[in-house]
């Protein structure tokens, strides 16, 4: 298995030379202090990075900076192509989607600068979840999304064919998002990806359905992030059950914590404590649930009294802000999802899933004592080692 890897979404790093910066700073210190033979990068790529490593010299360079530090850039976080610590991102990170020609266009390009930066027989991608449902049908439409998908299949099988090599993209189940729960992947698996995605990849490989059957299955995967799928009040183990029965390749996932308040009607502490965490920056979208299953939903953290005034009988809520995956859960007061994401990294395991990394890219705007990037990040791969450790000598 390739080594646990830390998302470098934290670092506000979107040039090579802001990259190449980070990796000499911050990734080859915290590979020393864990005292790992290599440390795993999940390797944010936006836009503006994605066409200065057309250039070889610039492609060498940092490719050479992650061979110095013996650092692995297996899997590559390539959701977010803009501007990701901006002061603003909001529903910004969700731009461009998979309607978008310009997604579509940096995506394929990054085909060849991942297979430069890594020699693993395997390397994976993550990216938006088709669009943002709140954005309408139009950038909702499922043909549009899974013919664009199919098409990227069709590039990477051309580029396995040359390389022997297989690079997977995988849309990452988000909350609010048209792929946002388990059975919105199985469905659109089995339906729109298997119509439309596999006639466009299809047509991209010179009509051999054969090939483009093949190429959707080795090409396509998801990233299975734990904050999200707790977001969506699922079960893990059977979310990732629904998946494999679909033929759905968990191909990465991203171990993150949302938090949480239980028995919100009786915590007001709890509640001061989450409602706290608004901020400005990014999208915080929450969700409160019943005992009987009745969720309540809203987008952003900042509505979090409409949410509860709609289930006053909810017995739990939580909100899209990932934080340190070592806090220790509690009853009452600011709880967390750690035990949901424990559950969904060990089905993500056993359903064969090797790329694993941590994702909290909100160290700076934690609360003070938090705000420590570098130590927060050790001790989160630290967790995560153990976590994976007790499962696979359980």
């Amino acid at each position: 298995m390739p080594p646990l890897a830390y998302t470098t979404n934290l670092h506000p790093a979107e040039t090579v030379d802001e990259l190449c910066a980070t990796l000499d700073d911050f990734a080859a210190v915290a590979r020393e202090r864990l005292g790992w033979d290599r440390l795993g990068l999940d390797l944010r790529l936006g836009s503006i990075a994605i066409a200065e490593l057309a250039a070889p010299e610039a492609l060498s360079r940092l490719r050479a900076t992650i061979d110095r530090h013996h650092l692995s850039a297996h899997t590559i976080n390539a959701f977010p192509l803009g501007r990701f610590q901006d002061a603003v991102v909001k529903d910004a990170a969700y731009r461009p989607d998979w309607r978008d020609a310009s997604r579509a266009r940096d995506t394929a390009a990054l085909i060849p600068i991942v297979l430069a930066l890594s020699d693993d027989a395997l390397i994976t991608v993550s990216t938006v979840p088709g669009s943002y449902r709140p954005w309408g049908p139009q950038r909702n439409d499922p043909a549009a999304i899974a013919s664009a998908l199919g098409v990227w299949a069709a590039q990477a099988a051309r580029a396995w064919r040359d390389s022997g090599r297989t690079v997977v993209l995988c849309p990452e189940p988000e909350p609010w998002c048209f792929l946002e729960t388990s059975w919105d992947v199985a469905w659109f698996w089995t339906g729109p990806l298997r119509e439309h995605g596999l006639t466009a990849c299809a047509a991209a490989l010179d009509g051999d359905r054969a090939a483009a059957e093949a190429a959707l299955r080795r090409h396509l995967g998801i990233c299975f992030d734990t904050c999200h799928f707790s977001l969506a009040f699922e079960d893990q183990a059977a979310a990732v059950r629904r998946l494999v029965d679909a033929g759905v390749g968990t191909i990465k996932c991203q171990f993150s914590a949302a938090p949480e308040v239980r028995r919100p009607d009786a915590d007001a502490t709890g509640l001061a404590a989450l409602r706290a965490l608004a901020e400005p920056r990014f999208l915080h979208q929450t969700c409160a649930a019943s005992a009987s299953g009745s969720l309540s939903k809203v987008s952003d953290l900042d509505q979090l009294d409409a949410c509860l005034a709609r289930l006053p009988d909810a017995n739990a809520v939580r909100s899209h802000f990932h934080i340190p995956i070592f806090r220790v859960p509690t009853d009452t007061g600011l709880s967390t999802t750690v035990a949901d994401s424990v559950a969904g990294a060990r089905a993500c395991l056993a359903a064969g899933c090797t790329h694993l990394a941590v994702e909290t890219y909100t160290w700076s705007i934690l609360a003070d004592q938090e705000r420590d990037a570098l130590d927060g990040t050790v001790r989160e791969l630290e967790f995560l080692s153990g976590v994976v450790d007790g499962i696979t000598s359980g």
